[in-house]
């Protein structure tokens, strides 16, 4: 038996949802389940880590321990809308900006102690800027699966109790997709096997793929590395991932380690 244990829950979405893909742009594709990085923070969104403000991405420190994994109840179906999305992220000369308005400020907004190119600068801050443009964004229908969480028996007897009592609402893929969060078990004891069947996801590689070559889903953020916390900078770690069809095993061209759960094969 192995000294790590699992935290198993359900995870519904109840109405449409998008796990955007992030190398898709004009066309917002997503995922037809939550990625690792998705799941990892709406733990983090139970256990309140991460101040929203200035530490918001925290949790990829305070998580790293834990191993996900997941197995899929349902297939939903796809299909794409029109979206007006709003761009956030500050223009380039934001600084310039920001220093002119103090300056006006400073001096009762006397446009008179501004040079000439903070005067060019101030004409083109007074027309009025679109942020907003169409996309294509791709939705899905709710969402069914089970999560297994991997780790510590003491870390996981934390965040059951914080997926019983978050610290903030749990949502996932967008801030206003809400979750359902039911059955939890555990922490449940493993074992450590080896076989060429899983219930879950599993990373793949050129020596283990599925027989069934249409279950490669592709290409799938895994972990954010930090290269520079305070502007928020980090390196992303992705992974190729195949998917059994529910109520089914996905049958391997090669025998991997995994972990019996239950009477279920996970891979982390």
């Amino acid at each position: 038996m192995s000294r790590m244990k699992c935290l198993k829950f359900k995870l519904e979405t109840p109405y449409l949802v998008n796990f955007r893909k992030p190398y898709s742009t004009i066309t917002i594709l997503s995922y037809s389940f939550p990625p690792y990085t998705t799941v990892r923070g709406l733990l983090a969104n139970a256990l309140g880590l991460g101040d929203l403000w200035t530490a918001r991405d925290d949790y990829n420190i305070g998580l790293e321990d834990l191993k996900i994994s997941l197995k899929p109840l349902n297939v939903p179906e796809r299909f794409q809308d029109m979206v007006l999305m709003k761009k956030l992220k500050p223009p380039a000369d934001s600084k310039k900006r920001k220093d002119l308005m103090k300056k006006l400020e400073d001096n009762d907004f006397n446009l008179d102690v501004l040079d000439e190119k903070e005067k060019e600068l101030y004409e083109r801050m007074r027309i009025p800027q679109n942020t907003s443009a169409p996309f294509v964004k791709e939705f899905i229908t709710p969402v069914a699966c089970i999560i297994y969480v991997l780790g510590e028996i003491e870390k996981l007897n934390e965040l059951k109790e914080a997926l019983d009592d978050p610290k903030r609402p749990l949502y996932i893929g967008g801030s206003d997709d809400f979750v359902i969060i039911s059955d939890i078990e555990g922490p449940i004891d493993t074992v450590e096997i080896e076989s060429d069947e899983v219930d879950s996801i599993v990373m793949i590689n050129e020596e283990v793929q599925p027989l069934d070559k249409k279950r490669i889903l592709g290409r799938v953020p895994y972990r954010f590395d930090v290269v520079n916390d305070k502007k928020r900078d980090y390196s992303r770690k992705d992974a190729i991932v195949a998917s059994p069809l529910p109520n089914e095993r996905l049958k391997l061209t090669k025998m991997i380690k995994c972990f019996k759960i239950g009477t279920e094969n996970v891979a982390f």
